[in-house]
């Protein structure tokens, strides 16, 4: 199997902040190490020069002036399917996605309609709370009902963790959605709990729970969010609770497929509130397989090839 990992951030490698080309490398060389384990794989990987290489695989550079989505499917031309890793940012991901469909390239991963829908976390948890699930209030800042609640998380709409959120005081998101910066920001309640993510492997419609994480989120002064770390693996006692919360997702959202990962808070209750739907590998995927004692890239590929059998 010829086999493309296309990592945003590593593959572009200029303009974004250093945490994320870290982020982003780390994915990459998860993603690469395991597939360079595997036999009867071609791998190739896109790479910018301004990084330090993957651990295998053919790398393909950007060339001179080249776009993202050029540089994409020049580095994708005669593979079988991309391992696309993108931000849902901006509709980045989705861009790319469809750039790969309209030129005739497997996704090994989430539909171009999957990754739709979660890159507008409004209407992600729209659906998933028309299927019954537990959400996070969501209003257009413009128009959420600030009096009910003291204290708000604001943030892209179309973004992807924390970047561009923040934890402000309902007089300072007044404030802030009296200027232009508010467009595309939604505003949701700040939830009192720990903020967790699932990593999830879904195949045919079923969710398998690989790992749930705890998240360590900081709080800059201004109120800025950030993503410190990640606690992977830990065992809450809602562990079962939390794979039939897995299943449910699968089934709201047609689509998802390969890895998935989900944010939520756990409340005081036990109950777990979503926050949004990651389409593709998350930081979560490094070292994860070590963890398990398993390739988890097998474990994608075979399902691949069983969808590929049955399509």
């Amino acid at each position: 199997m010829r086999l493309l990992v296309h990592e945003y951030a590593s593959a572009r490698g200029a303009g974004l902040r250093p945490s994320i080309l870290a982020e982003g490398r780390a994915m990459r060389d998860a993603l690469c190490a395991d597939l360079g384990g595997l036999t009867g794989v071609a791998l190739r990987v896109s790479v910018s020069p301004a990084l330090p290489p993957p651990p295998c695989g053919e790398p393909v550079p950007p060339r001179a002036g080249e776009d993202d989505i050029a540089f994409l499917l020049r580095a994708a031309a005669g593979v079988d399917a991309v391992w696309l890793v993108a931000p849902e940012t901006d509709g980045i991901a989705l861009a790319h996605a469809r750039a790969l469909a309209g030129a005739g390239i497997a996704l090994l991963g989430c539909s171009v309609e999957a990754i739709a829908l979660a890159s507008s976390k409004s209407r992600l948890l729209a659906r998933l709370a028309a299927a019954g699930l537990a959400v996070a209030p969501t209003w257009p800042l413009a128009a959420a009902p600030l009096a009910l609640h003291p204290l708000w998380a604001a943030k892209p709409d179309r973004g992807c963790g924390c970047e561009g959120a923040r934890r402000l005081p309902a007089a300072a998101l007044a404030a802030l959605r009296r200027g232009e910066a508010s467009a595309g920001l939604i505003a949701q309640p700040w939830l009192a709990g720990e903020a967790m993510s699932l990593s999830l492997r879904i195949a045919g419609g079923d969710a398998e729970l690989l790992s749930v994480n705890r998240q360590h989120i900081d709080v800059a002064a201004d109120g800025a969010l950030s993503l410190r770390g990640l606690t992977r693996c830990v065992e809450p006692p809602q562990r079962e609770r939390l794979a039939a919360l897995a299943r449910r997702i699968a089934a709201a959202v047609p689509g998802l497929r390969g890895f998935v990962g989900v944010d939520f808070m756990l409340g005081e209750d036990g109950d777990a509130t979503l926050l949004e739907l990651n389409p593709r590998p998350t930081l979560a995927y490094a070292g994860l397989s070590a963890r398990l004692g398993r390739n988890l890239a097998a474990d994608f590929l075979a399902d691949f090839a069983r969808e590929a059998c049955h399509a």
